[in-house]
């Protein structure tokens, strides 16, 4: 009986041992569980710290571009109309320079034909002038010749009736 009693002592002490290794190695894992999980609780974290920063930067990064496009496009409209206000005080420059040219040339016309005019209303008169003393002699020869004539018939009719 002894043996018996020691038999089971023995199983019974080694099943205690048996329920207490089982029992640490359950406090074990469950440590370890909790470590894991605290674990990736702490890695999530990092994780999302981290893509928080990314995200962070990426919308400082996107809002600066975005700033330094629309500054890029206020100087650049900023640039076509001074450039555009440039063109137009050069062509009205130019207009202006034509329009002056233009009534220069108007008035050196005018200028011109009154000259003209004027030299041939000159060259007229000296013609008239001309034809006037052309006349005017013509009339004197003529009556001359015409007093000639006569004088010349008187003397001829003279001479036959003497005859």
């Amino acid at each position: 009986m002894k043996v018996e009693q020691t038999q089971e002592r023995k199983s019974s002490m080694e099943r205690a041992a048996g329920q207490k290794t089982i029992e640490e190695l359950g406090k074990k894992l469950q440590t370890a569980e909790a470590n894991r999980t605290v674990q990736l609780t702490n890695i999530q974290e990092k994780a999302k710290n981290h893509n928080n920063k990314v995200q962070l930067v990426r919308s400082r990064k996107s809002s600066m571009e975005r700033a330094q496009e629309e500054k890029i496009v206020s100087e650049t409209t900023k640039k076509h109309t001074v450039a555009e206000q440039r063109h137009v005080e050069k062509l009205n420059a130019i207009q202006e320079k034509c329009k002056t040219h233009n009534e220069k040339v108007q008035q050196a016309i005018a200028s011109k034909a009154e000259e003209s005019k004027e030299e041939l209303d000159k060259v007229k008169t000296k013609i008239e002038d001309k034809m006037a003393r052309t006349s005017s002699w013509r009339t004197d020869k003529q009556e001359k010749a015409k007093a000639y004539n006569e004088k010349h018939q008187q003397k001829v009719e003279g001479i036959q009736t003497e005859q």
